[in-house]
């Protein structure tokens, strides 16, 4: 009997048990903590700013041995830190009371180092530094706004409206938050549209720190000095669900989205979005920081980033860019079983999504052998120039060991069901966006050609379901099709792409490159996502 009772206890302790970790990790990947009400600056190294300062406290000029609130834009030299913690205000992440309560948004002064070219809100005129050294002029770290000294009395005590990109901004007074039970940190529990709500869409950002170029540091904390802090992601230290939260959050509004960082950063993000369900779907910009950028240039956002980049400019251009439709494919891969012993199909499949391209074959395998050293520890050094220089040789070296030979009877290729008499091949291409490889138009450059087996139309586009396919015969005929000297071999369209391979081959989709064992790949429409084109020239 006491044996009974004994097991009974613990089969209910058991499943409470379960019941608590599945609630705390449930709780942990959708709980987005907020700091508790005012903090100290986020001071960063003054190098991120790119220009020297005065000291806010002392007012001594600073080159690169101080620091600034990435936040607020106080600075202050090393010395000094302490004293300017407590003296000068940073911005507030939230207020205590709710939006509708009618407590009003006041301006956050900041005396001092001013951008250049500036103009007075009450004047006009250039709110000018350069006639003597010293702390000169205000400026809200809200609003932007800028004055002179001589102007300060006359805006000093008005309200703060959150300036040009008002419609892009959180404002502290709608975010609310409430304590965890059981803990001392709070968590944002909603977010209430301003009182501007018709024209709100805010802009979430996020930046990868390791994609192809070195700046997103400094891209975060320029935003965050523009927008509120909390808005602003470093994906080194938060992951795209913690930010696509405050989208969550903000609906009914539609949020923007700015992804500082390469393809595979825009992918990854593009995913969280639809794994979280996120409605209404926000718009996706882009601030080009990989190597290739394929996508970027596609919708307009350039190749590469800015050498200096101007957060008020980018912002702009996000505010004037229209949303367009893009198709996402998903990508099935059913594994060919290996033994003769019976394994369930369901552990021999894996799928994913694709947004620009995916190809078997040298491109794939290029980009395999340049990924796998860019992870090296031996690798110091994060630049575009280096990994460019990296790419190429490994291109280079495809050249004269050719492992891609033959590719065509590896593989075969269906368009919709149809099969394709494949040429002597080292890649096969199949294309959502009409840029691979870091800029190459495949579909422009081989519209005067014929097509080898199946049927090309003579529209191209990223919203109309159909793929375009191509075959590229060697690294050489990259290295030509890079500098325009020659011409991709046309394989098709079509609106689904099945390829059954029979040997392990390298293969890549969206820049992302593994080796594929034999397998059926099969590639179908699945609903579209919603980018944003940059209509600036």
């Amino acid at each position: 009997m006491f044996e009974n009772i004994f097991n009974l206890f613990l089969m209910v302790f058991l499943i409470l048990g379960g019941v608590w970790i599945a609630a705390r990790f449930v709780l942990k990947e959708d709980v987005v903590y907020i700091p508790d009400g005012k903090r100290r600056h986020a001071w960063k190294p003054m190098k991120l700013l790119g220009r020297s300062c005065f000291c806010s406290i002392c007012e001594n000029l600073m080159s690169s041995n101080g620091v600034f609130c990435e936040n607020c834009g106080v600075c202050s030299d090393n010395g000094c830190v302490r004293k300017a913690d407590v003296e000068f205000r940073c911005k507030e992440l939230r207020t205590r009371t709710r939006a509708d309560d009618g407590k009003e948004s006041r301006h956050l002064w900041i005396r001092g180092n001013l951008p250049l070219g500036l103009e007075c809100c009450v004047c006009s005129e250039d709110v000018d530094q350069t006639s003597e050294p010293g702390l000169y002029g205000h400026r809200c770290a809200w609003c932007q706004r800028a004055t002179h000294d001589k102007c300060f009395s006359e805006i000093s005590n008005t309200l703060c409206d959150f300036g040009e990109f008002r419609s892009m901004i959180f404002p502290p007074k709608c975010i609310l938050a409430s304590r965890t039970k059981g803990s001392l940190k709070m968590h944002l529990t909603g977010i209430i549209p301003p009182e501007w709500k018709d024209e709100w869409k805010p802009l979430i950002v996020v930046a990868n720190s390791k994609s192809g170029s070195s700046g997103a540091l400094e891209i975060v904390s320029l935003m965050r000095g523009i927008l509120h802090p909390l808005q602003v992601f470093e994906l080194e230290s938060h992951g795209p669900s913690e930010a696509l939260q405050w989208a969550i959050h903000a609906a009914p509004a539609t949020c923007r989205i700015l992804v500082a960082g390469g393809d595979g950063t825009v992918g990854w993000v593009l995913n969280t979005i639809l794994e979280m369900q996120v409605e209404p779907q926000p718009e996706v910009a882009i601030l080009p920081l990989g190597t290739g950028n394929d996508l970027s240039r596609v919708i307009g956002w350039g190749a590469e980033g800015p050498d200096v980049f101007n957060p008020t400019e980018y912002l702009r251009n996000i505010q004037k860019a229209k949303p367009v439709k893009m198709d996402r494919w998903l990508m099935e891969i059913a594994l060919h079983h290996q033994s003769r012993f019976h394994v369930p199909r369901f552990h021999h499949r894996r799928s994913m999504f694709m947004y620009n391209y995916f190809s078997v074959g040298v491109d794939a395998l290029v980009t395999l052998n340049f990924h796998k050293a860019r992870e090296s520890s031996l690798y110091l050094f994060s630049s575009r120039f280096l990994n460019k220089a990296l790419y190429l040789c490994f291109g280079t070296h495809q050249v004269v060991q050719q492992d891609c030979l033959d590719l065509e009877k590896k593989i075969e290729l269906y368009l919709d069901d149809e099969k394709i008499d494949l040429p002597e091949l080292q890649s096969i291409v199949v294309l959502n966006i009409d840029s691979w490889g870091a800029g190459v138009k495949l579909w422009e450059m081989s519209k005067d050609s014929p097509s080898h087996g199946g049927v090309m139309r003579e529209t191209h586009s990223i919203s109309d379901g159909i793929l375009e396919v191509f075959g590229v015969v060697s690294s050489f005929h990259i290295a030509q099709l890079q500098v325009g000297m020659s011409k991709p071999v046309r394989l098709g369209q079509a609106r689904s792409v099945r390829m059954t391979v029979r040997s392990t081959v390298p293969v890549q989709a969206d820049g992302e490159p593994w080796m594929q064992s034999p397998c059926d790949i099969t590639v179908k429409h699945c609903g579209q996502v919603t980018m944003l084109k940059n209509q600036s020239d």
